[in-house]
C-alpha cells in the first residue's frame, strides 16, 4: 500500500483520512529534498486501457509460447 502524508509537528500525518493500526509497522520513504525536479515512480498517475474485449485465457500466455522448448 502507498500512502502519502506530511509530517506535522514531528509526527506524520497520513492524508485522506487513512488510518493504521496501532503497532503497525511501516517503511518511510521521504523525498531527496537535494535534488529540486526529480520525479518519483508514485509520481506517475494511473493509466486506465479501457475494458477487457475478452477475459484472459491459457491462449493469452504470450512468454509461454516464447519459452517453449527451452529447458
Amino acid at each position: 500500500m502507498v500512502v502519502r502524508g506530511r509530517v506535522e509537528g514531528g509526527v506524520v500525518v497520513l492524508a485522506d483520512g487513512v488510518c493504521l493500526p496501532e503497532g503497525q509497522d511501516v517503511v518511510v520513504l521521504a523525498p531527496d529534498q537535494a535534488e529540486p525536479g526529480t520525479h518519483s515512480i508514485l509520481d506517475i498517475p494511473t493509466l486506465s486501457l479501457g475494458e477487457l474485449l475478452h477475459p484472459f485465457s491459457a491462449e493469452d500466455d504470450l512468454l509461454g509460447e516464447l519459452l517453449e522448448g527451452r529447458g
